[in-house]
């Protein structure tokens, strides 16, 4: 189970790199055309487009990595005033939530997809984007977060069964500010200074 995890981890990160790269050349791609017409009255034609696809695409790219990297939004004033046979069995809620969540977009999202392909749709641009190749890779990202989803479940269960409560909690619980600190690169003695210097 830890080489899937592993192995999940690495292809949401290798995800989440091509993702910024993409949005880096869009960006290029838009300054570019505003240049163009701001300057010599031209236009590359399509930057919008592509732009609108690149956002979609590497968005469902990062999901995954937002929840390997624990960086969703999480609202924790209570839970982090619980014991610890609470927080994990919030995280796991959580968890199962979030699979069934992912599984309904992802099943919504095929059937875009599907859909598409069935009609040869294109788009009613002057590019005539065909929609499967856009619709075909924001299906690949929201699949890959739901496939993370169910591995983090699974190796979270299995740590519970093997009686590592504080393991699943690393997996599937919220970091404080203590972990937040540390993993900022900054030493554990400056995170329990800060957390002092607060009360």
């Amino acid at each position: 189970m830890n080489r899937l995890i592993r192995l999940v981890g690495r292809v949401s990160t290798w995800a989440a790199w091509l993702s910024g790269g993409l949005l880096f050349l869009t960006a290029v791609l838009i300054a570019v055309e505003v240049v163009l017409r701001k300057v010599f009255a031209l236009s590359l034609g399509g930057a919008d487009e592509i732009s609108n696809y690149v956002l979609a695409v590497t968005s469902s790219w990062t999901f995954g990595y937002a929840l390997l990297r624990k960086a969703h939004i999480r609202i924790d004033a209570l839970y982090l005033r619980l014991g610890r046979g609470a927080r994990v069995a919030l995280d796991l809620a959580a968890l199962v939530l979030f699979a069934l969540c992912a599984a309904l977009i992802a099943g919504y999202a095929f059937q875009v997809l599907h859909t598409s392909i069935l009609r040869r749709s294109v788009a009613n641009t002057p590019l005539a984007t065909p929609l499967w190749i856009p619709q075909g890779l924001w299906f690949a990202g929201i699949a890959l977060l739901f496939a993370t989803v169910l591995v983090l479940l699974a190796a979270t269960l299995g740590r519970l069964a093997a009686g590592d409560v504080a393991g699943a909690q690393r997996l599937a619980g919220a970091t404080d500010v203590r972990e937040e600190i540390e993993e900022a690169g900054a030493p554990a003695a400056a995170g329990a200074a800060a957390e002092g210097g607060g009360r």
